[in-house]
């Protein structure tokens, strides 16, 4: 039986160390509705539910809301809590319910911009978990180019980088972290901005595992609905969050980061399921309030 405590406190001081780096930097926490009229993701991956009639759906991420905020002039603001994905794999990597750091920023108008900010908050917060624990923290970090690392991959031209890659990505870099930026924009979720077709987005692989996606955000409407439609989405669905764009907005980006999938690697077990108690997966059928023996 896994009593899950060093799971518990790695979890415990990262997030205190994340938060005492975004308070220092000037970000307020908000906290943002967890069940939405809007999908933010794959169909597939919707948790769906009955609102008094209405459709609605447990939040995926709370990546439209925490737009709104910085938005409507709250410059920089992060969240932690769950997000919810119905993702049928069981899989060492997967759970229906986990925990999102998501930061978002219009002092991120770069990309380059989120993935310094980034690579400061995580080599700071594993630094933290360092003092408490006798394992290295995540502190070196490299950036490459989608197209190069399928070079790298021996991937052809219609190949795509899938989970499956990640532990091989990692051999092939000498850093703790590889930032994969330059994907092609029909790759890629959109409401990510692009410029000649390429996304303005990234992945952060931490020692084989896709750990955090992010970018700048599209805020032209116009190109909104286009990559709507390249995606064969209807735009009726997000009538809301498309109205924000009706007038100016800043320029603005940001990321999350899956804090389990993150303690997973800085404590370098094998299965996320064993770094919280009560995880949910999709053959969990029951719960065990006690785990200790």
């Amino acid at each position: 039986m896994n009593n899950y405590k060093t799971g518990i406190q790695a979890r415990h001081t990262f997030l205190q160390c994340a938060r005492k780096f975004l308070a220092a930097h000037d970000f307020l926490e908000i906290q943002t509705p967890k069940i939405s009229f809007m999908p933010t993701d794959q169909d597939a991956h919707l948790f769906k539910t009955d609102y008094f009639g209405n459709s609605a759906y447990l939040v995926q991420t709370p990546q439209f809301y925490k737009q709104a905020y910085v938005i409507n002039g709250i410059s920089s603001v992060f969240e932690v809590a769950p997000v919810f994905r119905a993702e049928p794999r069981v899989t060492p990597r997967h759970l229906s319910e986990f925990t999102s750091l998501d930061i978002e920023s219009s002092r991120f108008s770069k990309l380059e911009d989120i993935l310094r900010f980034e690579s400061d908050l995580i080599r700071l917060a594993t630094k933290g978990l360092s003092k408490a624990m006798d394992i290295k923290p995540i502190e070196t970090f490299e950036v490459a180019e989608y197209k190069n690392v399928k070079k790298m991959l021996g991937l052809s031209d219609s190949e795509q980088i899938t989970n499956a890659h990640e532990p091989a990505i990692s051999k092939l870099f000498k850093a703790d972290g590889i930032f994969i930026i330059h994907y092609p924009s029909n790759e890629r979720a959109f409401y990510y901005e692009d410029c000649d077709g390429i996304s303005l987005s990234f992945d952060l692989i931490v020692k084989g595992m896709e750990v955090t996606s992010g970018g700048v955000r599209t805020i032209s409407k116009e190109s909104l609905l286009r990559k709507m439609k390249r995606d064969n989405i209807d735009p009726a669905r997000y009538t809301p969050y498309l109205n924000m764009f009706d007038s100016t907005v800043p320029v603005h980006g940001g990321f999350a980061i899956g804090v389990e999938r993150i303690i997973l690697k800085y404590l370098q077990l094998t299965d996320i399921g064993d770094v919280i108690p009560f995880s949910k997966k999709p053959d969990t059928n029951t719960e065990a309030l006690i785990w200790k023996l």
